[in-house]
């Protein structure tokens, strides 16, 4: 019997061996039109704009299965400070309205939400466990006749729950010098995830008001939308509308 559970076995794994495809993610690449005053950074075009003493600079910084993530950076050479507000930015096709960037805010609020929900349901399962673990040693305590009624708890099933309730996550611990940093000097392998809380809470641009002479550079994600070559970026600034035109190209490897 032991014989023909391995042939099947064996039978199952060839057969996923050669029926098993996997399709290989489309490479995109986004670059500023021909149009747009243009800068290269180690290999990277950035597009720049300067209106109203406000500096804009805007690069495509990498693509995941989910979203489009430019790399933004404002300067504010005014005289008086300015509002930087992520979720007013959008991206246009020719042909389409207006996709407007992905809110941190709004992301960082329901992301920590699902985390406290998980949270609270592994120290449900935690305390049903040790209540369980409890039970059995009551009873074991219960069948040695033991006179001390008051040492009936086990103390390594208390330890156990305790442990079970207090693990640590680990996270990423970002700090402020990203956003100091100048546009595209860090490669996305080294940046976190954005199915990552970090990554929305130091990586990409949030609300922020510049101070005359102050910049603040970050991440925009917008959805992916392959179905076109030509994207508009527009951003808008207090009063001033900076465009960018991109092209975009996908290559099948």
């Amino acid at each position: 019997m032991l014989r023909i559970y391995t042939n099947l076995l064996l039978l199952m794994g060839i057969s996923l061996l050669f029926t098993g495809c996997f399709t290989p993610q489309k490479i995109v690449r986004i670059v500023p039109e021909a149009q747009e005053n243009v800068f290269w950074f180690q290999g990277q075009p950035i597009a720049e704009k300067k209106q109203d003493s406000v500096i804009v600079r805007a690069a495509f910084s990498h693509t995941d299965r989910k979203y489009l993530l430019f790399d933004i950076e404002v300067i504010n050479e005014k005289d008086f400070p300015i509002l930087v507000s992520p979720e007013v930015l959008s991206l246009k096709t020719p042909s389409g309205y207006p996709m407007p960037a992905l809110d941190p805010e709004a992301i960082i609020l329901s992301m920590e939400m699902r985390a406290s929900q998980k949270e609270a349901n592994a120290k449900n399962a935690a305390v049903a466990g040790g209540i369980v673990l409890v039970g059995a040693a009551v009873v074991a305590a219960t069948s040695d006749n033991d006179s001390d009624s008051d040492n009936y708890y086990d103390n390594d099933a208390l330890d156990a729950l305790e442990f079970a309730v207090d693990v640590a996550v680990p996270t990423i611990a970002w700090g402020l010098s990203f956003h100091q940093d100048p546009i595209l000097t860090e490669y996305p392998e080294a940046l976190p995830s954005s199915q990552e809380l970090p990554f929305w809470q130091e990586i990409v641009l949030r609300r922020t008001t510049l101070r005359p002479g102050e910049s603040i550079r970050g991440l925009v994600a917008f959805p992916r939308f392959d179905n076109t070559q030509s994207l508009e970026l527009t951003i808008p600034l207090e009063n001033d509308n900076f465009g960018f035109l991109f092209t975009q190209k996908l290559y099948q490897p």
